[in-house]
């Protein structure tokens, strides 16, 4: 009699939240680039306004991301190793590198485009600002129209480099997901256009957020002028049609998994209506794609900036799900056997997660308040404030 032995063998989830997050981190940040290319590269002239916030962003979110990378290592310290053993067979010794020169290009991108704010708040501001953007200058406070038209040739080049670094450090991480033929959910060549437009989505959303809050708090004129408010919607347009190719192009990817293989029928099958298909139906499609579509797409809601605000919030929900579902719900799909492997967080992984959250939140912050992200703000003059004053008040007035 012959006897069948069925075992199922449960693989361990290595990429885990951390790394879901990473690549979160990292979509963000190259969204928040292309988007602040608009203006400087494109010569879009609406979009010029938010380039340096664009670029902030993006170099705020690319100081943050790596760390999830190495808080995710048994041994941290070793992270430096791959900065000189270079596999070139492998993507992520690519990524090393995508990883240090992108943000380093960003850095350049905006000094030079911040040296006119550093130069003449050198000159007009006071006390820590003005010994700052003394610094921040590097002896470079030339105001002249040579020295400008010079600072707008580095500015087009930067950010003509800058773009294809931007989509490469995001679309590495699809590229290395799809190259993993044993993983269903993974292996398909659409991966790293579905990483990428998701990219765009959540760092349409995140840029709107931050428009909104800065420069209600951090502009010069504490204000959402009209101006803004238009750029504003139009950012809001862009990103519905980002949510179009993004759904399309995630509809073709399932129809692939559906009627492919039995693996790729049970990855659909898990997202559909297994373990995960609270995660992608619910958030990931239903609270991270239609409901910001629909808000976005009829002109009276898109003019309410407190519903543009929820679709961009929205966004980035789903595309966090969309992270999880695909890096850690494309392992716990069985390489043998019929039951998905397991995966629970670890604590200290949580912890990791929120304080770099409440990281990046705190670069976020200093780097509006303290750079002329929206140009310098003039320093008050003494006749304007003493105007104020009652005549026998008796309060002397002083600049800082």
């Amino acid at each position: 009699m012959e006897i069948t032995y069925l075992a199922n063998v449960e693989h361990p989830v290595q990429l885990g939240y951390l790394i879901s997050i990473y690549f979160f981190y990292t979509g963000l940040s190259a969204g928040s680039f292309v988007l602040s290319s608009l203006g400087t590269v494109f010569g879009i002239q609406k979009y010029k306004p938010i380039a340096k916030a664009g670029v902030v962003m993006a170099i705020a979110l690319l100081a943050v991301a790596p760390l999830h990378l190495i808080a995710d290592l048994e041994q941290p310290a070793r992270f430096y190793t791959l900065f000189f053993r270079l596999n070139p067979t492998s993507a992520i010794s690519y990524g090393t590198f995508l990883l240090t020169l992108y943000p380093l290009t960003c850095i350049f991108y905006l000094w030079f485009m911040m040296r006119k704010d550093f130069a003449l708040g050198a000159q007009k501001l006071t006390g820590f600002r003005q010994a700052l953007y003394s610094f921040l200058t590097f002896g470079k406070k030339d105001l002249s129209p040579d020295a400008l038209a010079k600072d707008q040739k580095w500015i087009k080049g930067l950010g003509t480099l800058g773009v294809p670094l931007a989509l490469s450090v995001h679309g590495y991480t699809g590229f290395i997901l799809a190259n993993m033929q044993a993983r269903a959910l993974w292996h398909t060549g659409l991966m790293p256009l579905i990483f990428l437009m998701s990219a765009m989505v959540s760092g349409t959303g995140l840029l709107i957020l931050i428009l909104i809050l800065t420069q209600r708090y951090f502009s010069p004129e504490r204000a959402l002028t009209p101006r803004r408010k238009a750029v504003l919607q139009d950012i809001a347009r862009l990103m519905m049609w980002f949510i179009v190719v993004d759904g399309v192009l995630m509809a073709i990817n399932f129809i692939i998994l559906y009627f492919g293989n039995a693996a790729g029928y049970a990855a659909a099958e898990m997202l559909l209506g297994g373990s995960h298909s609270t995660m992608f139906l619910g958030v990931e499609i239903g609270l991270g794609l239609v409901i910001p579509f629909v808000i976005t797409f009829w002109s009276k809601t898109r003019k309410s900036l407190g519903l543009i605000s929820l679709a961009s919030l929205l966004t980035l929900l789903g595309v966090i799900a969309m992270r999880i579902n695909f890096v850690v719900g494309g392992q716990q799909i069985p390489l043998s056997g019929n039951a998905l492997n397991p995966y629970h967080v670890e604590p200290r992984h949580l912890m990791f997660l929120g304080c770099f959250a409440v990281l990046e939140v705190v670069i976020l912050y200093l780097a509006f308040k303290f750079l002329p992200v929206y140009g310098i703000e003039p320093e008050k003059e003494r006749t304007s404030v003493e105007h104020h004053l009652p005549p026998s008040s008796g309060v002397s007035v002083r600049s800082n």
